[in-house]
């Protein structure tokens, strides 16, 4: 097994997304916080020396420039100064400390922080100026910072104090705002959960489009909707499937029984007329045959690769009428073009044929010996529309319903000796027309005939006619 070390986007993704916001809060507030206090110490400490600053040339310019410098009480105070003669290397202080300073690391004549002596302890800091005389001499004054340094360091406890407590807070105000504010997730997250132990009814809260939360519970709406649509759509299919196997194996067993029986008969001498018998399984297996051959022509239309190129509905419609009276000669088929433009579509021309000669034996075989079947091409926007009329018996309402489900017919018996069909001519056409990309519609009345109509879309580049 091959480890691969976590980069920091896997370690972030492992963390709870509530406190990694909390933790994100915490982390700016210290740094914000930080930045702020580190601003007001540098500015205190700014006020501070230079309040020093402003006292030591103050004091240039009066006890320090005394003809008699101050005695040397040796009382604690935090100002001290000096006098060096370059003449005599000699230095003598004033008001001298325990730790004096070591003004020989004043460079220049602006105020600058110095240390006491090296060799002497405690080490102090202090805040000089020097100023050289006429006569020669170097003038020292220095101010002890002890004083600013407990005030900084006051300053620096408070504000780490206050830092603190304001961590603490902020801690305890963002995780429960942080909490409140994902509250939509747990609910988006109880839904998922019960949708994924089957309740595919749930929903979760909408909220407003314009938040993330809300585009987010839009989203899995939608997503579990379509999911909830293709599970019906799936047990509608399988239901289907299961009466489509019911009714196929009824149509197979209804000829198969026939023939059992009569050969049953034959055999025991009950029918001792061989020539009727085998009239009879021969009529029997030819339905059989029939109803094997529509359900292969069920399959490859629900599954056929078309063989699309452009095909003019009109020329199409007359070859199929052609077809439709060379098999029942006796009928009357006519053809009616109201379109303005060439009724052209993109589509297999063979299924189609099948499509329409399907729609006009069907009226020729179920509405009546003397209907008559008229097609009517019209158009309407971009689609164009074909109507398979005929002025036979037409239909009751519920049988419409049901025309183009596999194995319906209208009539409710299920014997073929009447030559009715196998009830999957309609089924056939309905899938043929809807791999086009079309719908297919039935408009009926009793004693008022059919009209059948399809709709399927026209091609763009039609040219008007002349």
């Amino acid at each position: 097994m091959i480890y691969r070390p976590l980069s920091l986007r896997d370690s972030a993704s492992r963390i709870p997304l509530q406190k990694s916001l909390v933790g994100v809060v915490l982390v700016v507030s210290v740094l914000a916080m930080a930045m702020s206090f580190t601003a007001v110490y540098l500015l205190m400490r700014g006020l501070l020396y230079q309040r020093a600053d402003d006292q030591l040339r103050a004091g240039l310019d009066t006890w320090a420039a005394q003809v008699s410098p101050w005695p040397n009480t040796g009382a604690p105070s935090e100002f001290t100064q000096a006098i060096y003669y370059p003449s005599l290397d000699k230095t003598i202080s004033y008001f001298t400390p325990a730790s004096p300073p070591d003004y020989s690391q004043l460079k220049g004549q602006e105020p600058q922080t110095i240390t006491s002596s090296k060799n002497v302890e405690p080490e102090r800091s202090y805040r000089a100026l020097a100023r050289y005389n006429p006569d020669g001499s170097i003038q020292y004054v220095a101010k002890s910072l002890d004083s600013e340094r407990r005030m900084l360091a006051s300053l620096a406890i408070t504000e780490a104090g206050i830092c603190g407590l304001a961590v603490f807070f902020i801690a305890f105000a963002g995780n429960y705002l942080v909490r409140r504010a994902l509250a939509p997730l747990r609910d988006v997250e109880n839904t998922a959960l019960a949708i994924a132990d089957g309740d595919i009814s749930r929903r979760v809260p909408s909220w407003p489009r314009e938040t993330e939360v809300g585009k987010l519970s839009y989203a899995v709406n939608t997503m579990v909707g379509q999911l909830q649509e293709s599970l019906e759509e799936s047990r509608a299919k399988e239901e289907q499937m299961r009466r489509f196997v019911g009714d196929a194996s009824h149509e197979l067993r209804t000829p198969l029984t026939s023939i059992r029986g009569y050969a049953e008969l034959y055999h025991k001498g009950m029918a001792p007329d061989a020539d009727m018998v085998l009239n009879k399984i021969d009529q029997e297996s030819g339905r059989m045959k029939l109803l094997v051959e529509d359900l292969l022509s069920l399959t490859r239309a629900e599954g056929a690769q078309l063989q699309t190129r452009t095909v003019d509905m009109l020329e199409l419609s007359a070859s199929a009428a052609d077809s439709a009276r060379a098999a029942f000669p006796e009928r009357s088929v006519t053809i009616t073009n109201d379109t303005l433009k060439v009724p052209t579509v993109e589509g297999d021309p063979d299924r189609l044929h099948q499509v329409m000669l399907n729609l006009i034996t069907n009226a020729f075989k179920h509405g009546g010996p003397d209907a008559k079947v008229r097609i009517t091409l019209r158009e309407n926007l971009d689609k164009v529309f074909i109507d398979v009329a005929d002025d036979g018996v037409g239909m009751e309402p519920k049988d419409a319903e049901h025309i183009f489900e596999r194995f319906y017919r209208a009539d409710v018996s299920r014997n073929r000796a009447s030559g009715g069909g196998s009830g999957l001519g309609l089924a056939i056409t309905k899938s043929l027309v809807e791999q086009h990309g079309g719908a297919i519609s039935v408009k009926t009345a009793p004693g008022q005939g059919s009209t059948f109509t399809i709709s399927l879309p026209m091609l763009h580049e039609n040219s008007p006619r002349a």
